[in-house]
C-alpha cells in the first residue's frame, strides 16, 4: 500500500494518494469508500458531487475508525457569501455524519456558469474564506484550501487572510501541467493537489507515454500518478473499481529526471472526450 503523506503548515498530515468520488452516486460512493480503505485513507468528495451522504455511509461502515481517515469536501462554487458558506459547512457535516472535516476547499473562485469569465469574485471570495477560517477556529475543519484558483485568485486570499490556504487543488496531469502555478503555490507553502491525474483517461492511449510506462513495467495510469507525486503533488484519481484502486496504489518506483522532463513536455490534450474541456474543472 502506498501510504506516504505530506505535512501541511499546521502539522496536519495528508496522504499523497486519495480516492476521488466525482460522478459516483451515494450507493457507489459508499461502496468505493469501503473498498478504498484497505488501500488508502484519503477520500475526496464535494457538495457539488451530491454524494456526501454516501461517503458518510461508507465512512461509518468501512470498519476503520474516523480518526484514521482523511476526508476532503468542497464548498459549492455558487456559495459566495459568508452566511451561505457557514450554512453549507454545517450541511456537509450533517450529510456525512461527521464532527469535523479534515480538509475543506472552495471548489472554484467563480460559480461554474461563470468559470474563467470576466467577473473574478475577489471580494466575495474573501468572505467565503472568512467563513472557512471561522470553521477552522471552532474545530469543524482541520485544514483549509482552494480549488481551481489561479495565481491572482490565490494572491487575493493571501492579501487579507488570517489563516493561509494550505492546499490548491487543480487540474494537473501529463500533457497538462501548469508548472508556473505549481511553483508559485509551493513557494507560498501551499500544497498542490492534482485532480484528473490520469486526464479522464485521455492519456492512456498516448504512444509516447506508453513507451515510458513500459520502460518501468507499470501501467500508464501508474506512471501518471507517480509523475504528479514526484512533482510534489497529492493525487486523487477517481474510480469505483477495486482492482483499479489497487493498481493506483502500487507506486513504489521512481521516474528518472530525463523521463520527467519528457513527460512535462508531452503534447497537450485538446479534447477530453465525453467529459470535455468545457466541463472538466467541475471534477476537482
Amino acid at each position: 500500500m502506498f501510504n506516504e503523506t505530506y505535512k501541511l503548515p499546521n502539522g496536519v498530515e495528508i496522504p499523497k494518494l486519495g480516492l476521488g468520488t466525482w460522478l459516483l452516486d451515494d450507493a457507489q460512493a459508499a461502496q468505493a469508500v469501503r473498498d478504498a480503505v484497505s488501500i488508502g485513507r484519503h477520500i475526496d468528495t464535494a457538495q457539488a458531487y451530491m454524494n456526501e451522504v454516501g461517503v458518510g455511509e461508507g465512512i461509518r461502515s468501512c470498519g476503520v475508525s474516523r480518526e484514521e481517515l482523511f476526508i476532503t469536501t468542497k464548498v459549492a462554487a455558487e456559495a459566495k457569501t459568508y452566511n451561505a458558506v457557514t450554512q453549507s459547512i454545517d450541511e456537509s457535516l450533517a450529510k456525512m455524519g461527521l464532527d469535523y472535516i479534515d480538509l475543506l476547499i472552495i471548489h472554484s473562485p467563480q460559480p461554474w456558469k461563470e468559470f474563467r469569465e470576466e467577473k473574478r469574485y475577489f471580494e466575495e471570495n474573501k468572505g467565503v474564506w472568512k467563513s472557512l477560517e471561522d470553521a477552522y477556529k471552532t474545530g469543524k475543519v482541520k485544514a483549509m484550501g482552494l480549488s481551481n484558483f489561479l495565481q491572482d485568485d490565490v494572491e487575493n486570499i493571501l492579501a487579507s487572510c488570517e489563516v493561509k490556504p494550505m492546499v490548491n487543488q487543480i487540474l494537473a496531469h501529463v500533457s497538462n501541467t501548469p508548472l508556473d502555478l505549481i511553483e508559485y503555490c509551493q513557494k507560498n507553502d501551499i500544497l498542490v493537489e492534482a485532480y484528473s491525474p490520469i486526464a479522464h483517461g485521455a492519456v492512456l492511449d498516448n504512444a509516447e507515454v506508453k513507451v515510458i510506462a513500459d520502460k518501468y513495467g507499470v501501467s500508464v495510469a501508474q506512471l501518471c500518478l507517480r509523475y504528479d507525486i514526484q512533482l510534489g503533488l497529492v493525487v486523487i484519481p477517481k474510480t469505483a473499481n477495486p482492482e483499479h484502486m489497487r493498481n493506483n496504489s502500487e507506486l513504489d518506483f521512481v521516474i528518472s529526471d530525463g523521463d520527467m522532463e519528457t513527460l512535462k513536455n508531452v503534447e497537450q490534450i485538446q479534447n477530453y472526450g465525453e467529459h470535455g474541456s468545457s466541463q472538466y474543472s467541475v471534477e476537482s
